[in-house]
């Protein structure tokens, strides 16, 4: 049996730190999330809740 997914919301951020958006992902936890929102790309940075919840704060590595 699998488990329940709970639903995660993604806050991507600009190069400013100003949020340009708010998304959700279904998971079955924090890891898988963290997974999800990666394969996604995001922004700058992009921080992923579980209700009052901070899971992880993600950074995208910017190319030299």
């Amino acid at each position: 049996m699998s488990q329940p997914k709970n639903t995660y919301k993604i806050y991507r951020y600009d190069a400013a730190s100003m949020n340009v958006s708010a998304d959700s992902v279904e998971a079955s936890n924090h890891e898988e999330a963290i997974a999800l929102v990666e394969a996604m790309g995001f922004g700058s940075k992009c921080e992923i809740w579980d209700g009052r919840d901070l899971v992880a704060t993600l950074n995208a590595e910017r190319a030299a």
